[in-house]
């Protein structure tokens, strides 16, 4: 009886250890876990930071009226890059000819500096985003051009033409942007392989704003950064 309590205390002694050594396995699993996340949180913070001082500097070379830039605190993983003064005409979704003016002089060092902030963040871990996005006012859209690919002019069906403008607006400017860089290999390889074009509506106003302000009326880049958990 004795070898058998023997035998028993050995096997429970064994489980205990294994559970033991099983246990901290995991606590170690997880803290690595957790450190990967916080190098590519790190790795993300730091290249919007970095993409945001650059612009700021180019926004300067351009008189200052080509972009204007979201704020950036430690719980944000993107940056909103708005085009300044890009009023489209009543009803129309074709790029305004005195904007088509800014992007001949702004669009390659502006997506020259978003697509090194992209690898930065690939390089940390992350999961690197360009989103271009239409937005509206919650008005209906009663134009009945049809470069803006709407319905019809009906109050009835605003919702769909306000996304149905937004993103027309969306795909006119991202195509008005690549004809500039159509002689310049590194940022149109990076923009075919990395941006997402996205007509939003009336669906995401302003912090702070009501959905009929007229500032709601814009167009975005936001450049993003997902942790790969």
């Amino acid at each position: 009886m004795a070898g058998v309590a023997v035998v028993f205390l050995l096997l429970a002694v064994i489980f205990i250890l294994e559970a033991r050594q099983q246990r901290e396995a995991a606590i170690q699993e997880k803290e690595a876990a957790i450190g990967v996340v916080d190098s590519q949180k790190e790795g993300v913070q730091s290249s919007l930071l970095a993409l945001r001082e650059d612009l700021i500097v180019l926004d300067a070379t351009l008189d200052g009226g080509f972009i204007a830039l979201s704020g950036l605190d430690g719980g944000v993983n993107a940056l909103e890059i708005e085009f300044k003064n890009l009023q489209f005409g009543l009803g129309q979704c074709h790029t305004p000819t005195a904007y088509e003016e800014q992007f001949e002089r702004g669009a390659i060092p502006l997506i020259h500096r978003v697509c090194q902030a992209i690898d930065s963040m690939r390089d940390a871990g992350a999961e690197p985003s360009i989103i271009l996005e239409g937005h509206t006012d919650d008005r209906p859209f009663l134009g009945t051009s049809g470069e803006c690919g709407v319905r019809n002019g009906s109050a009835q069906v605003s919702f769909e033409n306000n996304v149905r403008a937004s993103a027309a607006r969306a795909q006119e400017v991202f195509f008005t942007i690549r004809s500039q860089l159509w002689d310049a290999g590194y940022e149109l390889d990076c923009l075919d392989a990395n941006f997402v074009v996205s007509g939003r509506g009336q669906t995401a106003p302003r912090p702070g704003t009501t959905g009929s302000d007229p500032s709601n009326r814009r167009l975005v880049i936001r450049v993003r950064g997902d942790l790969r958990l």
